[in-house]
Parts: C-alpha cells; structure tokens; sequence
C-alpha cells in the first residue's frame, strides 16, 4: 500500500501537484498477526490508537518520497499539533539535503487544524510537497454537509452547523488532490473495496466469497462511484443480495 501511494505522489510531482490527500487503511494486530483495516467504526479502540498505527506510516511515507526527490535519506522528526494531547493529529518534517527537497505530512488534521494547515501550506511554498493523511472529516457527506452545499442562507446555515464545504473549498484553492485512497463498506450484503490511485481514477470491487478473491466492479472512474453507483454495477454483474457475505447460494 505504501509503494502505491508513494507512486502515486511522485506521479501528482510530475504533473505539478505538490498538495497531497491520502486515506490509508493501518495496520491491526501485532507482528506476524498484523492485518490492513478501514479507519471506522469496525475499528476498536479511540484516535489515539488510530494515530499510533498511522503516525509510523506517514513518517514511512515521508522517508519514500523524499528518497526518491533528493537521492539521499532525509533526517525526519515528529511534532504533535493537538493541544489537548489525546486527539491523535501530529506533523512529520522530512529534512533533506536541500531545502527544496524537504516535505511535509500531517497525520489525522481535524477542522480544528485548518489554521496549521494554511501555515504549513504557506512554509512549503509551491515546490515543497505536503501530504495530509487520513483526515479525520469523513469523505461522503452528512446532513450538515448536504445543507452547506446549498446556496444562500441555508448554505450558510449548513457552514455554522458543521458543513464542510467552505473547507473543501479553501483546500482546493491551497491545491490539494485526492491522489490515493483506499475505502472499505457493505453494499447489498457484499464487501466493497474502493481504490484510487493517481492519475488512474476509481476503481471499486466486491469480495467474492465462493472463491475468497475480489472482482472488479468499476475501473477508471474520474469521481469516486456512489453507493447507488455501487448498487448498479453489482445487480449488473448478477451479483446476489447476500445478508452476509458468508451466505450461501441456494
């Protein structure tokens, strides 16, 4: 996972993208046990589980790009960015040889982090990547979310609510692009796994229980597929409603 995503960042580079987002699956278990899992609900435990699982990956990632930028390894060093010290959100600087070389990634940002964000964004100028990983906003969007999108005064309403269109926004103003993501849910009864990659677009695919693999669904898609979208591609593909995935066939 981290190859892919580090390629995908080093092809963002050149076509002139140096603003990264990344949505990671992290690592479960200890040592041999260990397993890739969806960063939700199905995971036990609070944020600062999920931050000690994917702080190591960021600074990974880092230590990737930024080798294969400046040729050399660059000397990393982590810095936490919650006050109250338990809402998992850190930054990691990457240190190469030359300053132009040197990146940046923050782990879990929340909302409350968009002050940070807009200051790192304004040290790394426009050559310096900075990755933001795993954000803690969901992707698909909430009722506030919906009403922020509206025009006008409810609009508005959905921003003072929580919307987080107006942060969408000035994200992509900054130059931020969805360069890779990895997602995981139910869809009439079957696992879904999407998957982007840049430049490449979405792909999504079910795990199919009779022969314990995963079948494409979708490949190429410019935006990420919606459930309805999921929904069509599986009836189209005669897929059956299962109740678990484990059900079967009669």
């Amino acid at each position: 996972m981290l190859d892919q995503a580090s390629k995908a960042i080093i092809r963002a580079r050149e076509a002139d993208n140096n603003r990264f987002t990344l949505r990671l699956f992290l690592p479960k278990g200890e040592g041999d046990g260990q397993n890739l899992s969806p960063p939700d609900e199905s995971w036990e435990g609070g944020i600062m589980q999920l931050y000690q699982a994917c702080t190591p990956m960021v600074r990974d990632m880092l230590r990737r790009i930024s080798t294969e930028i400046a040729g050399v390894p660059p000397k990393l060093s982590e810095q936490r960015i919650d006050p109250s010290g338990v809402d998992g959100e850190a930054v990691w600087f990457a240190q190469s040889t030359q300053p132009k070389d040197d990146a940046v990634g923050i782990v879990q940002p929340s909302a409350e982090r968009m002050p940070t964000i807009r200051e790192l964004n304004k040290q790394c100028g426009p050559t310096r990547p900075l990755l933001m990983v795993n954000p803690q906003w969901k992707e698909r969007d909430d009722p506030f979310d919906a009403l922020s999108r509206k025009g006008g005064f409810l609009g508005a309403l959905g921003g003072v609510l929580g919307g987080k269109v107006a942060m969408e926004e000035e994200l992509a103003e900054m130059g931020f692009v969805d360069v890779y993501t990895l997602a995981e849910y139910v869809c009439r009864g079957s696992r879904i796994c999407l998957h982007l990659s840049y430049p490449y677009g979405w792909t999504a695919s079910y795990r199919n229980p009779d022969t314990d693999g995963w079948t494409s669904l979708l490949s190429g898609k410019p935006s990420r597929p919606t459930y309805q979208d999921i929904e069509e591609a599986l009836k189209a593909a005669d897929v059956p409603f299962r109740f678990t995935e484990f059900d079967e066939i009669v």
